[in-house]
């Protein structure tokens, strides 16, 4: 169930991308990050006033909080790489800090996290990182820093995942969400103030009947799928929910390519199709071996 729930949170991923990729085209990226908290908060705050359940608020540390302010800092890493190398690599790249980070994390039990010491199916795990290969698009044409950059935003994209999973533990999944949002509001007000002003000239200004209330609704996505990481976090290992998410998140996204009057990319697709392979055959592995396991025993 929550495997089908992470391939779930990655394609509403991805439609939230292309909503907030629109109204960044618009309005700019770092003032639609910060309508986007301020519609997250306000969805999140209105949904709760709808619930009797309350969450307990006592007992959470300091650190729990970040969770929001480290989702900033990855908008800020791809932001800067995304003038320098290819979306698609930054995908990738991205999506290889995540796996070799959570794979530490899932044997050493960093951060709190449950310690699962699981085997790797090496031809499951070569699969998904050839996947991951044919996505790069010769990254250091952008400079290697772009790259550490792409790098350290999927490392980010982990430590945000666990720390709101922590503290949603403590006072509940949307309650967890809304502190997420509400603690990565001021950040994003002193950047559209800060760095923001600057980005106006590349916004594409609103025409008449161009208005579409549907990519002021990101916030509301991202409340969901930070919801949703909140209860799947803890039910499966960190490598192997980054693998679902990203297949969720690549399918889906080439579908609204395709129905949005796109052309399918082949290189996309075919990569897609790689880490695919890659978790059926892991995952095949892995039933395989609990059962001789069951029968030693």
């Amino acid at each position: 169930m929550f495997y089908f729930l992470a391939i779930l949170c990655g394609a509403i991923l991805a439609v939230m991308i292309q909503w907030n990729g629109d109204l960044s085209a618009q309005v700019g990226a770092y003032h639609a990050a910060l309508y986007i908290h301020i519609v997250g908060a306000v969805f999140a705050a209105f949904v709760l006033c709808t619930r009797t359940r309350k969450g307990n608020m006592q007992r959470t540390s300091l650190w729990m909080y970040l969770g929001g302010a480290i989702g900033v800092l990855t908008t800020l890493f791809n932001n800067f790489a995304f003038s320098r190398i290819s979306l698609t690599s930054i995908v990738a790249l991205g999506l290889f800090a995540q796996l070799v980070f959570s794979y530490f994390i899932d044997t050493f039990g960093w951060f709190g996290m449950e310690r699962r010491r699981e085997k790797l199916s090496i031809c499951g795990t070569l699969l998904s990182v050839a996947g991951i290969a044919l996505m790069l698009e010769n990254p250091a044409a952008g400079g290697w820093g772009s790259v550490l950059i792409s790098l350290g935003a999927g490392i980010t994209v982990v430590l945000s995942r666990i720390v709101n999973a922590h503290l949603s533990q403590r006072i509940g999944a949307l309650q967890g969400s809304l502190v997420n949002h509400l603690v990565g509001l001021p950040f994003c007000l002193l950047l559209a103030i800060g760095v923001g002003v600057n980005e106006s000239s590349a916004a594409v200004p609103f025409m008449a009947g161009d208005f579409r209330l549907w990519i002021w609704c990101g916030g509301m996505l991202g409340v969901t799928t930070v919801a949703m990481t909140n209860v799947i976090v803890p039910k499966i290992p960190a490598y192997q929910l980054s693998l679902f998410l990203f297949c969720g998140q690549l399918f889906c996204g080439m579908l609204l390519d395709v129905f949005g009057g796109g052309a399918l990319n082949k290189r996309e697709f075919g990569a897609g199709i790689l880490v695919a392979a890659g978790i059926a055959v892991s995952q095949v592995s892995k039933i395989c071996r609990e059962r001789k396991e069951k029968e030693e025993i």
